[in-house]
Parts: C-alpha cells; sequence; structure tokens
C-alpha cells in the first residue's frame, strides 16, 4: 500500500514539474504596472477599514469552504493581486499544512530551480551568439559551486585566447554566461541583439560578445582590464528561486578594475518572460551606461548624481 502511494506522488510530483517547465516556456502576459492600484486599495468613501485589509474580523460565508482564508473580506482586491504577482498569495491550508496541489506546485518550482543549476548550454545555442567562447577556473560544476572564487578568474588558456580574439578598447564589451542558470542564458538569448542594437543606436561601440564558461559576476572585471573596455556589461544566470529557473541578470560596470566594489556596479535583475523583457532590459542598461559616460562613474555615484542640487 505504502509503496503505491509513493508511486502514486512521485508520479503527480512528475505532472507538475512537466507542467511548470511548460508554462515557463510560454510568453508570460501582461503584468499590472500597480498591483496596489489593480487591486483596489485606494481608500473609498465610508470605508472605515484601513484600504490595505484584506481580511476581516467576520467568516465572509462566500469562501468559507476555503481552509485559511474563510474571512476573506475583498475577494476582486485578492484576485487583482494573484494576477499581478507569481507569489502564492491565498491558496489556504489544510490544517496546518499546505493543501495538496499547493504542495505539489512548491515541489515542481523547486524541481525547476534544482535543474536550472546543473543546466547546460547547448552546443546549438553557444554557436548561434558567434561568441568569443572562454572558462572560468572552476573546472567543473562542484568546483564552481563550492568555491565561488574560482569562478570569478578565467583560465590560462581563456587569458591568452581573449587577447588574442578579443576586441580592444571597445566602449562596452558584452559578455554572457550561464553563472547559476545557463537555462536562463539560452531562455533569454534575444537579449544580446537587444543588447547590440540598443548601444550601437545610443553612439557606442562594442566589443565581439564573449562567452564564459562557469562564471560569476567578477569575471567581467578582469576582462574589462585585459581588453582596456570603458565598461563592461555581463549577463548571467540569476541564483533560481522556485520555479524561476529562467530568470537572468545584467551587471554593468564603467571604468572596470579588478575587485571592483559592487557599490560601483549597476543591476537589472529578473529579465525573463515573466519580468522584465529582453528589450526592456537592454534600453535600461543604455539609460544607465549613458549616465555613466556622463558622469564618468556607475554603481551608487548614479543615484547621487540624480540628487537635488548635485553637481553634474
Amino acid at each position: 500500500m505504502a509503496d503505491r502511494e509513493a508511486t502514486e506522488l512521485e508520479r503527480l510530483v512528475a505532472e507538475v514539474v512537466r507542467a511548470v517547465l511548460a508554462e515557463s516556456q510560454a510568453a508570460a502576459g501582461p503584468v499590472a504596472t500597480s498591483p496596489v492600484a489593480a487591486a483596489g486599495f485606494a481608500p473609498r468613501q465610508g470605508d472605515s477599514a484601513s484600504p490595505e485589509r484584506l481580511f476581516s474580523t467576520t467568516p465572509n460565508p462566500r469562501t468559507s469552504a476555503l481552509p485559511g482564508i474563510a474571512r476573506l473580506a475583498r475577494e476582486a482586491a485578492l484576485e487583482a493581486l494573484t494576477r499581478a504577482s507569481p507569489a502564492r498569495l491565498g491558496v489556504g491550508r489544510a490544517g496546518l499544512r499546505y493543501p495538496t496541489q499547493t504542495y505539489l506546485q512548491l515541489r515542481g518550482d523547486h524541481a525547476v530551480a534544482k535543474d536550472a543549476v546543473v543546466s547546460e548550454p547547448t552546443p546549438e545555442f553557444l554557436a548561434s551568439l558567434g561568441a568569443v567562447e572562454l572558462r572560468s577556473q572552476a573546472t567543473d560544476l562542484q568546483t564552481f559551486l563550492l568555491q565561488p572564487d574560482m569562478g570569478r578568474v578565467l583560465d590560462e588558456a581563456s587569458v591568452q585566447k581573449l587577447r588574442a580574439e578579443a576586441t580592444r578598447g571597445a566602449d562596452v564589451q558584452v559578455i554572457l554566461a550561464d553563472g547559476l542558470s545557463a537555462w536562463a542564458a539560452e531562455r533569454n538569448v534575444g537579449l544580446l541583439p537587444a543588447l547590440q542594437r540598443e548601444l550601437a543606436a545610443a553612439g557606442f561601440s562594442v566589443g565581439k560578445p564573449i562567452w564564459v564558461h562557469r562564471a560569476r559576476i567578477a569575471v567581467a572585471d578582469q576582462i574589462g582590464v585585459e581588453l582596456g573596455a570603458k565598461a563592461t556589461l555581463i549577463c548571467l544566470g540569476e541564483r533560481p528561486g522556485l520555479g524561476t529557473g529562467d530568470s537572468l541578470s545584467i551587471y554593468l560596470a564603467w571604468n572596470p578594475a579588478i575587485g571592483q566594489d559592487n557599490a560601483d556596479k549597476n543591476c537589472i535583475s529578473n529579465v525573463r518572460p515573466a519580468g522584465f523583457s529582453v528589450d526592456e532590459a537592454a534600453r535600461q542598461a543604455v539609460v544607465l551606461l549613458k549616465k555613466s559616460r556622463e558622469i564618468g562613474r556607475g554603481g551608487l555615484a548614479l543615484g547621487a548624481a540624480d540628487a537635488p542640487g548635485s553637481k553634474p
């Protein structure tokens, strides 16, 4: 009996995993720009309750059959929030536990995250980039995960290849990498042409793209210094959360330097169909680089430059 139940649970988990993976490949629908406004949280005349209050002190007979959310005050508000966010909102409970369907979805999303970390780029994807292909000093996945510093430095063969094949002295050197999800880099492949298009339109010269296997963010510092680039822009897979194995981050550094502090860099995260589109991410990256070019610095300095009373 126990074996049959375990087999059935495994089958259900496998179904959910397949469903989650299939959904992640489809383009996400429009996301509300203001979930609070979409949920109708603005105070209403004669409404004595807090405008943020989703739950009341008395049961709602229309939702009393849903364990854990029997006192829902505004059904439309919760529905609007669930449309505006992938977070698990109003899922209810079964005693002290999640309902079965929610639990299975959590297991499926966890599987997506684990698969993303161990994913490898396909040869077809790498060939499509037309990039100089390099490697960090992390010789295998276990080393990469357990010794982050190894992913921040190129191996010696890659240093020589970089000097021989890459573009020197470009305004912006674009670098792509697996990071903690090669799957994310591959799923957002449209980011590279979007960046090249936006950078060229803004008057930046762009070096031949570079791909780095098992790379951490700081490998861009070494590449920027070696090539004498004015700025580096590295796009790599983020550390996956539940079901977010396709999420990419862009890190920008003006005047790259070995050991450059993260406070001198800018980041655009959540580049994925359910977050920032590749086109919007490319536009925002160019906005940041143009500001950096104006003041000669990046990172927190950009915010300081926009502060009232600041000098150009």
